[in-house]
């Protein structure tokens, strides 16, 4: 059996081109209200999608992180396989 392991360490990380610094699924508006600057990124700082409503996020926020687009072609490129479980 596999033994869980824990880190000595917290990792925090901040969005730096917003005010509040937030990483979560927003929605393209969310993203617009809290940006600084000129620059506009509006692919969601938590997975990498675009959100235009909220439903959209909230939906995300549920979704596994190994069921999205993004981590399983960033499997294909790191030539993995998908193991479910």
């Amino acid at each position: 059996m596999a033994e869980e392991r824990t880190f000595p360490f917290c990792v925090r990380a901040r969005r730096v081109d917003t005010k509040c610094g937030l990483l979560a699924h927003m929605t393209v508006d969310e993203i617009r209200e809290r940006t600084i600057g000129d620059q506009l990124n509006v692919t969601c700082p938590e997975c990498g999608e675009i959100h235009l409503t909220v439903e959209e996020a909230e939906a995300a926020s549920f979704r596994r992180v190994r069921d999205s687009a993004r981590f399983k072609r960033l499997l294909e490129e790191a030539g993995e396989r998908d193991l479910e479980g």
